[in-house]
């Protein structure tokens, strides 16, 4: 009830401070407004801003700051109860002014990146559907009954799934700027742009932590529209790490003996049967990745040995503040020096056979695309950890193997904001 109350008087003070702030909408009011949107039309350009008054528009959110809302806040709102219509009711307000800021604040900083980036035609396609996606969502009337709030829930619905392409374009983007920018990959991380440093890597942290936090707001308000037992939305009541990281093993091997035709053995020991309200998704994005990495690692090491495959071993642990993850291997390792470079996004230890793995595998269980050739994996991985309060640290002993700590955050135990 304490949280219900904060929602609905959030949503009263920005609107009406917007209401004489802002230009009124050019889509049409009232029941032609309701119109429009059950028929799914859209009222502006599909190439995003285009006049003026639609940039001052997009500057205008992207001033303001994100609303804090946490993780055990979405679980314990979204449980609802007998108030599910008006749950969805309020969770439908609230992002209807939530998300124009962060899709505001996304799409300015992608226009305004230095040496180029942003005219490249994959980032500038990125750009153009963050602006797109902001005039759909601010072009909707207000969601304020249970038809416009199903009509409004549809549109996110799409407009998700348009954003499922976007971690590659951004890849490509990187790709097309190092074809002018070959320094881009030599010294990875800080650039020189009129004098002062530009670090993409910080750059692309922001950007992909922001855009897990817009998909976890926009997946936990369309699967409270269909409930499946022990989950709260996205966030699964009682999610076992281990069971997880066994379905990630599944598919990591699966990708590996199509690659490959053979694939190490992955022994999970510990604490196995350690419980917490978390989003399975992610811990099973962060375990593919790590899983699938250790598993190239170790048979392009062994492949011309007589030797049977090391296994992988993959140690779980409770501690008072957090579940951490050891996930070991035997693959050789990387050089120390070259571990900081792990995190840059243009770095990969992989050469072809990386882009041999992305092409067999399209999608996770948690239909997460794969990035392995695009070295988007590993620090994604991390991203995906810090979101609610974790972490994912690498070390390396090189001539032997790698250990990859994860600890993800118990969701009770720290209030940590969605990004």
């Amino acid at each position: 009830q304490i949280l219900e109350a904060s929602m609905a008087s959030w949503l009263r003070a920005p609107l009406s401070r917007l209401a004489g702030s802002l230009r009124a909408p050019r889509c049409a009011g009232g029941d032609a407004a309701r119109a429009l949107a059950s028929q799914g039309r859209r009222c502006f350009s599909v190439d995003g801003a285009e006049s003026e008054e639609d940039t001052h528009e997009i500057m205008f959110y992207a001033m303001r700051h994100p609303a804090v809302i946490t993780l055990r806040e979405m679980y314990s709102f979204g449980l609802g109860g007998r108030q599910k219509t008006r749950t969805l009711l309020l969770a439908a307000q609230f992002l209807h002014e939530e998300l124009p800021v962060r899709l505001a604040r996304r799409a300015r900083e992608l226009k305004k990146l230095p040496f180029g980036l942003g005219d490249t035609a994959s980032i500038k396609g990125v750009r153009k559907l963050y602006e797109r996606s902001f005039f759909r969502i601010r072009r909707f009337p207000k969601p304020n009954t249970p038809e416009l709030e199903e009509k409004f829930t549809e549109m996110l619905e799409d407009i998700k799934n348009e954003h499922n392409s976007v971690q590659a374009n951004i890849a490509r983007g990187l790709q097309e700027l190092s074809e002018v920018r070959v320094d881009i990959y030599s010294k990875p991380g800080v650039l020189v742009h009129d004098g002062m440093p530009f670090d993409f890597g910080s750059f692309l942290d922001r950007f992909y932590l922001s855009r897990v936090g817009v998909r976890v707001l926009i997946g936990q308000h369309i699967m409270l529209h269909h409930p499946q037992d022990g989950f709260v939305g996205i966030i699964q009541t009682n999610c076992q790490p281990a069971l997880v990281c066994q379905h990630a093993v599944e598919d990591a091997a699966r990708v590996c003996d199509m690659a490959f035709g053979t694939s190490p053995e992955v022994l999970l020991e510990g604490a196995t049967n350690t419980i917490l309200p978390y989003i399975p998704e992610h811990l099973h994005y962060i375990f593919f990745e790590l899983i699938k990495n250790s598993m190239r690692a170790t048979v392009e090491r062994y492949r011309d040995s007589t030797e049977d495959l090391p296994p992988i071993s993959v140690v779980f642990a409770e501690g008072e503040e957090d579940i951490a993850i050891k996930i070991s291997d035997k693959g050789g390792g990387i050089p120390r020096s070259g571990v900081h470079r792990l995190w840059t996004y243009t770095f990969t230890t992989a050469g072809n056979t990386a882009e041999k793995l992305a092409e067999v595998g399209h999608s996770g269980r948690g239909g997460t695309p794969i990035m392995a050739g695009f070295a988007h994996g590993l620090p994604l991985s991390r991203i995906h950890a810090r979101a609610f309060g974790g972490d994912l640290h690498v070390m390396s002993m090189q001539g032997h193997g790698t250990d990859v700590y994860i600890h993800i955050n118990k969701m009770g135990n720290r209030e940590v904001s969605v990004p």
